[in-house]
């Protein structure tokens, strides 16, 4: 086997344990305050927005896309080229159709002046259409001049119903329909082409996009499911290994976690569904390096290596295993730093996510976990130690339990 570490080195790992934890802890409380005081830059699946993916003709440039969005009516466009080619990019906006809250806001406004609405429907699940009861009957023309008015030009407004129930609807463009004049406006021949029947080919790939309500439970579920997979480590640990065995692991993972997320935050990394699942990634390998060492310190402690004194038990186990640790670890962020060098775009900050957490996950399975572990035998031993003392005074014979 390859050996970083010589067999039989002994550093003092838990002799230096507060210093470790310390550290661990100053960094923890760190990052939770970057965390919360300049918060994530959660992305389009978490906040809501459009992802919008475009190929052009000939290579452009990213400003020429960048200028072109602002020019289609998205000044907050975010561009991302794609490949060597220069033809194909990533364009994300927080534009989730061409009608805003406030655009309607307006268009009521100007049918208001032509009749008191009774009643009206619109909402950000379904926003390019707009269903209104008005008081009184009002021509067609009326309404596209009010809507107009307002600021839109290309809809329809359609009587619903019979003419006596005075309903209407207002169906707008959609946003893919903006995005392809918007841009063959701003890029002419370099964003349509024409087929031989004389039809026009755009370079629109793909347009998804994401309301702000279901960006919200995104959200919602990603922080479920982290603290859903923290809780069942806590549980398996403590079925597999032993009640004090399992804070250390969810501590470290926790660690793992928070130092991650705090990272990301500084360097404003965007979060979406794609990191979250990295996020995921890093605490089952957390967990599973720390497993490793407890399965050596338990390995060790049933053998009897070490004698009864847990403390040079678990020295000795995380020494022993040290080298595996390394080994792995290198390996592992060897193959995610070739993705990140090759890589680019979603899965560049995909593999740049894993290197931060297999380092830091390497970190919490020797430095973190294994201290938490002896804080809780001493804690569970000074609790056994006053509950027997308490029975001895008060004549009682308790059982003792298992160290």
């Amino acid at each position: 086997m390859f050996h970083i570490i010589k067999p039989g080195t002994r550093f003092d790992i838990v002799g230096k344990q507060k210093g470790f934890l310390a550290l661990s802890a100053l960094l923890v409380a760190a990052f939770i305050a970057v965390i919360v005081g300049m918060g994530p830059n959660y992305g389009i699946d978490f906040k809501g927005g459009s992802d919008i993916i475009l190929s052009f003709n000939d290579s452009v440039t990213a400003e020429e896309v960048k200028d072109a969005a602002v020019q289609a009516g998205f000044p907050d466009a975010t561009v991302q080229q794609f490949g060597s080619s220069g033809k194909q990019f990533l364009v994300q906006t927080s534009a989730v159709s061409v009608v805003t809250e406030q655009g309607i806001d307006k268009v009521r406004a100007e049918i208001g002046k032509l009749s008191p609405i009774a009643k009206d429907t619109w909402s950000t699940n379904q926003p390019d259409r707009f269903d209104l009861k008005l008081e009184k009957a009002t021509s067609l023309d009326a309404l596209t001049g009010a809507v107009k008015a307002a600021g839109f030009e290309d809809f329809e407004v359609e009587q619903q119903g019979k003419p006596e129930d005075n309903l209407y609807a207002v169906r707008f463009e959609d946003l893919g329909n903006q995005v392809r004049k918007g841009f063959e406006a701003a890029m002419g021949p370099k964003f349509v082409r024409t087929a031989e029947d004389g039809t026009k080919i755009y370079g629109l790939d793909r347009l998804e996009t994401v309301g702000a309500r279901v960006g919200n439970q995104l959200r919602e579920d990603g922080l479920t499911a982290v603290f859903l997979a923290l809780a069942a480590i806590l549980v398996y640990i403590a079925v597999r290994f032993d009640i004090r065995y399992a804070p250390g692991a969810v501590v470290a993972v926790a660690h793992d976690v928070i130092l991650s997320m705090g990272i990301l935050t500084v360097i404003q990394m965007e979060i979406n569904l794609p990191i979250l699942a990295s996020i995921l990634t890093i605490v089952g390998y957390s967990l599973n390096d720390t497993i490793v060492v407890f399965d050596r310190i338990r390995e060790n402690y049933t053998a009897g290596r070490g004698g009864s004194d847990l403390t040079e038990i678990v020295n000795t186990s995380i020494n022993e295993t040290l080298n595996r640790t390394i080994v792995t670890s290198l390996t592992t962020l060897l193959a995610v730093a070739t993705i990140f060098v090759l890589g680019s775009g979603l899965i560049q900050n995909f593999a740049l996510t894993l290197m931060i957490g297999v380092i830091v996950g390497t970190y919490s399975s020797v430095f973190v976990a294994s201290p938490i572990l002896l804080l809780m035998d001493t804690w569970l031993r000074a609790r056994e130690e006053a509950r027997a003392l308490r029975a001895k005074m008060s004549g009682e014979v308790v059982p003792a339990e298992d160290a």
